[in-house]
């Protein structure tokens, strides 16, 4: 079998709050990250989202635009389309009966619909 690479991708919102989650310091050399980015927030470099002192741990690859970190895992800052998207405003939207096309896979939106999640 040969070697896969897993990646944790979220969204920027929620990797500035990493800090806050259990056994952070763990996942962040386990795995590597792909942080999307989001409206309102600005790719500063880890120093100012990190503790100096883990930051520290992690180098700037220009080549590949992204932080290697001591067990070689990279976190990645990713520039996506501003189309301001988040699970919460999705459930929101699903709650209150408006429309989320385009917003999740049809198969998800059925789910949503045919369930009732949210509504209840």
């Amino acid at each position: 079998m040969e070697d896969l690479e897993l990646y944790f991708i979220l969204g920027q919102d929620a990797f500035q709050a990493i800090t806050t989650w259990k056994d952070w310091e763990k996942l962040l050399l386990l795995c590597n990250f792909a942080v999307m980015t989001r409206p309102g927030y600005q790719q500063d470099g880890l120093a100012n989202i990190l503790p100096p002192d883990f930051s520290s741990r992690f180098t700037l690859d220009q080549e590949i635009d992204g932080y290697r970190g001591p067990t070689g895992h990279f976190i990645y800052f990713r520039h996506t389309t501003f189309l301001d998207i988040s699970s919460s405003h999705i459930r929101e939207m699903a709650k209150t009966g408006q429309s989320i096309r385009y917003l999740t896979p049809d198969s998800v939106r059925n789910y949503i619909l045919k369930n009732s999640i949210y509504t209840k």
